[in-house]
C-alpha cells in the first residue's frame, strides 16, 4: 500500500471554504457596522457604538487637515513679570511704597590718622537709602557700609558693602529691617582725611555717632 507524499496539500471540501468565507464576510461586516462605522465616521445604524462608547472617538478626532492635540495636562504659568533683557536672567523685584518724604544731604567728616568714624541713618525696613563719597584727595581708607536692627544685642549687624584701601565708593540700599543703616571709615593713614558724602532716599535723619 502507498502512503501519500509526507509534503503534498490537503484540499479541503469545497463546501467548507465557501463556508468559511461566508462566516468570515458576516464578521466582517458586523465589525464595520458595530465599529468601525461609529468610531470613524460616527455612522451608528445599530446604536450599539453609542452603547459601548465608540461615537465619542470620532467627536474627540480633529477635523482632516488638523494635527492632534498633545494628551498632556497644560500647566498654567506662574504668575508675575517673566520680562528681561537680552542676555540677562531676570532678578529678583523689590518695591515699595515710601512713607517717609525724600531728602538728600551732603556731608563733610574729618577722621583723624588711625581713627574711625560712623554716619548713620534711620531707615525703615523696605526704604531706600542711595550713596556715593570719596576723599578730597584720593587717600584710600577701609569702609564698611552696614545696617543694625533696632534694639541689636552687642555685636548684632550685617555689613552690605565692605572694602579695604578705596578712596571712594557709592551704592544703593532697600533695608531689609528696620534699624541704623550708615558708614564707618577707618583711617589708616597717617595724616587726617575728609569725606565727602553725598546722600539720599526715604531716612528720617542722618547724624555722626
Amino acid at each position: 500500500m502507498s502512503l501519500p507524499s509526507s509534503n503534498a496539500g490537503v484540499v479541503a471540501p469545497k463546501k467548507e471554504l465557501l463556508r468559511g468565507c461566508l462566516a468570515a464576510a458576516a464578521v466582517a461586516a458586523v465589525l464595520l457596522t458595530v465599529a468601525v462605522l461609529p468610531a470613524e465616521y460616527g455612522i451608528d445604524p445599530t446604536g450599539a457604538g453609542r452603547a459601548l462608547g465608540l461615537t465619542k472617538l470620532h467627536s474627540a478626532a480633529p477635523p482632516p487637515g488638523e494635527p492632534a492635540a498633545a494628551a498632556a495636562t497644560v500647566t498654567p504659568a506662574p504668575k508675575g513679570s517673566t520680562v528681561s533683557a537680552p542676555g540677562e536672567v531676570r532678578a529678583l523685584t523689590i518695591a515699595s511704597k515710601q512713607t517717609v518724604a525724600y531728602r538728600a544731604d551732603t556731608q563733610e567728616i574729618t577722621l583723624a590718622p588711625g581713627k574711625g568714624v560712623e554716619v548713620k541713618t534711620h531707615l525703615a525696613k523696605g526704604a531706600t537709602l542711595i550713596f556715593s563719597w570719596k576723599t578730597t584727595k584720593g587717600e584710600a581708607l577701609n569702609h564698611d557700609f552696614h545696617g543694625e536692627p533696632v534694639n541689636a544685642k552687642g555685636d548684632e549687624f550685617e555689613s552690605f558693602i565692605l572694602e579695604n584701601d578705596v578712596s571712594q565708593s557709592s551704592g544703593a540700599l532697600i533695608a531689609p529691617f528696620t534699624g541704623v543703616h550708615g558708614w564707618y571709615w577707618k583711617n589708616t593713614n597717617d595724616e587726617p582725611v575728609t569725606v565727602v558724602l553725598q546722600a539720599s532716599g526715604f531716612y528720617t535723619d542722618i547724624f555722626k555717632k
